[in-house]
């Protein structure tokens, strides 16, 4: 299955644990999610890093993302 690019503006649901790549530019993610998100610059995740959300956003730029269990998020251009 190819990975999915996660789209700048529109609410869109994440599915657990599948990996999706985050646009080439610095992006602000939202969510109301209690879910935890995981930061890649693999996509075979080889190493990785928590995303930690503030007031639940987060700011990420490039690379690959995923989520522990569904959850809708919304990506912002910085």
């Amino acid at each position: 299955m190819p990975t999915e690019l996660l789209p700048i503006g529109m609410p869109w649901t994440m599915i657990g644990n599948r990996v999706y790549a985050l646009p080439g530019v610095k992006t602000t993610l939202f969510t109301d999610s209690a879910a935890t998100f995981t930061q890649s610059l693999t996509q075979a995740f080889t190493a990785n890093a928590p995303v930690t959300l503030t007031g639940g956003s987060a700011t990420l730029s490039g690379g690959f993302l995923k989520a522990s269990a569904d959850t809708l998020v919304t990506l912002k251009r910085d």
